[in-house]
């Protein structure tokens, strides 16, 4: 099969899920913060982009992808510190969790635009890598650009505060 047809078994899956006539955003980013930061960008429900760029060296590599995407939307991966690994945060900054500020910073005041966050088990609980695999995207990036696909494939199906988009593009 080619990379376009199974392409476009996510876009039948999306449309069975949300409906014919339901428009998706013009440009979704989606992010799975960390040291490296894996990025996803779905145009109009189709995947066109990902990648993945090492952000424990300089914040503004953040705002320059979010000025190349210029994204209607924003979804990132959530970071939680959980009692099992409170000992591997003892005394550390947790670089994830002021990074995800820096993305939410970007939203509200930067761009003003709409954002949410989703656990990881979330998105890797739905779109396995046999699913990348299957809709042609797993080549398309790196381990963390994939981890962001997830995100973008989860949101696009199943976030309930997503609604049709009335604006232009």
């Amino acid at each position: 099969m080619t990379t376009e047809l199974l392409r476009r078994n996510f876009q039948e899956l999306f449309k069975r899920r949300r409906g014919d006539d339901f428009k998706a955003p013009p440009r979704v980013l989606c992010l799975d913060p960390g040291e490296t930061t894996g990025y996803a960008l779905f145009e109009h429900g189709t995947l066109t982009t990902a990648g993945q760029v090492r952000t424990i060296d300089d914040w503004k590599i953040i705002s320059d992808l979010f000025e190349e995407m210029n994204p209607t939307h924003v979804v990132y991966e959530n970071y939680r510190v959980y009692s099992h690994k409170l000992d591997r945060h003892a005394f550390s900054e947790v670089y994830t969790l002021r990074l995800i500020g820096v993305i939410e910073f970007l939203c509200d005041v930067v761009y003003r635009i709409p954002y949410c966050n989703q656990m990881a088990q979330q998105a890797k609980g739905f779109t396995t890598d046999e699913k990348l695999k299957h809709w042609g995207f797993y080549n398309m990036g790196p381990k963390h650009a994939r981890d962001a696909m997830r995100h973008g494939v989860y949101y696009l199906l199943f976030n309930q505060e997503l609604t049709t988009w009335e604006g232009g593009l």
